[in-house]
């Protein structure tokens, strides 16, 4: 046999990839709801004008109407410039992870490590300084709704950590590393 026949330890052949372990996409798609749910929570915080208002005339009371609603208008699109860049950055690792790229696996470990620190440190601010302590310190109201997405976030982020880091998707990174070398 030569060795473009011969099999490997996983069943395929020497020259083609070892299949994407269902683990690793479903991890894929849980980073990709998790990214559209963090989405959606900034579009209905974003539609509630009359807050965003009430915050920037709160904040620089000096401002016309005029820049006020420039100052609206600007913060609006640029979150949703933010969040569609985060996205896309999300996109663009978990394409490369299911490509077998260790690097974006981690890479979305480390986003997901400091999403995890941020909202441990909210919560403990939360329960020590309470709400409108840590309002008066950000400078902006949190509304209860957008603190449960943001935990239904960070839950869904270490959900999609420990798909990404099952053995069998350890094994494909592995698998994937000499393959990934000779390109």
């Amino acid at each position: 046999m030569s060795d473009r026949s011969q099999l490997d330890e996983s069943g395929s052949s020497a020259g083609e990839a070892p299949a994407v372990p269902e683990w690793l996409r479903r991890a894929r798609w849980v980073w990709l709801g998790a990214m559209l749910l963090g989405l959606l929570a900034s579009v209905v915080q974003l539609a509630d004008r009359e807050t965003l208002v009430a915050e920037i005339r709160e904040r620089s009371p000096e401002l016309s109407q005029q820049e006020v609603d420039a100052a609206t208008n600007s913060g609006i699109l640029f979150t949703l410039l933010v969040s569609a860049l985060t996205l896309m950055v999300v996109l663009l690792l978990t394409n490369r992870m299911l490509q077998g790229v260790n690097w974006a696996r981690l890479v979305l470990t480390a986003w997901a490590g400091f999403e995890v620190f941020a909202m441990f440190i909210t919560a403990i601010g939360l329960a020590v300084l309470g709400r409108g302590t840590i309002e008066q310190l950000a400078g902006q109201s949190v509304s209860a709704v957008e603190l449960l997405a943001q935990v239904l976030v960070t839950a869904l982020e270490i959900a999609a950590i420990v798909l990404m880091f099952r053995p069998e998707v350890n094994e494909y990174f592995r698998r994937m590393r000499p393959r990934l070398r000779r390109r």
